[in-house]
């Protein structure tokens, strides 16, 4: 019966950098909710985030050290001891503006220290929350089926298609065994070493 199952599952869904740069484009400097939604969008892309590192982002985990922005996820799904990791990501795609409109917006406003919060009451988002937020930010763009679990997907594999080492997207992505991230990554001749 397994065997005629693969026959029928579609493929998950990945977004494209593409994609994350078509939301990145929408966002609205005079509309909150759009700022932030396309930030969540963007930083989840280039970091990696699941949902609930996203939601567990605060500003104090956030440092740019030259054209690099580190990002320190406190405490990752598979990091049981909570001893933390970090991700360092080329701090291009818009992220310098779009990040330094929210955090100049939340220095005026009452402040926060989660970076994604409720804008009504800037509590912290659940990560429930940031999925729900992505995956409308996504079929807004017109990227339909797509989950915040699709971004961390399409990033892993273009960073694979760009010639990064397995263990380099491992080790950005935080997954604890090759396995993990192998689930994740699709077949492609770019990813075995071929190019254009």
């Amino acid at each position: 019966m397994k065997k005629k199952e693969i026959e029928f599952r579609t493929q998950p869904t990945q977004v494209s950098r593409e994609d994350v740069d078509k939301i990145v484009k929408t966002a609205n400097p005079n509309n909150p909710k759009s700022d932030r939604d396309a930030l969540i969008t963007l930083i989840s892309w280039c970091a990696l985030l699941r949902a609930s590192e996203a939601a567990e982002l605060k500003w104090s985990d956030i440092e740019r050290k030259g054209d690099l922005l580190e990002i320190r996820i406190r405490r990752a799904k598979n990091d049981q001891l909570a001893m933390g990791r970090s991700t360092s990501v080329e701090y291009k795609y818009g992220s310098d503006i779009l990040l330094s409109r929210w955090r100049v917006r939340f220095s005026e406003a009452e402040s926060t220290a989660y970076v994604f919060c409720n804008l009504n009451n800037r509590k912290q988002l659940t990560a429930t929350s940031i999925s729900k937020i992505t995956k409308e930010a996504l079929e807004k763009a017109g990227i339909n089926g797509a989950t915040h679990h699709s971004i961390r997907r399409g990033a892993a594999n273009q960073l694979r298609n760009e010639g990064r080492m397995f263990e380099e997207v491992k080790a950005m992505g935080r997954w604890r065994s090759d396995a993990g991230l192998d689930r994740y990554l699709a077949d492609s001749p770019e990813a075995q070493g071929h190019r254009k």
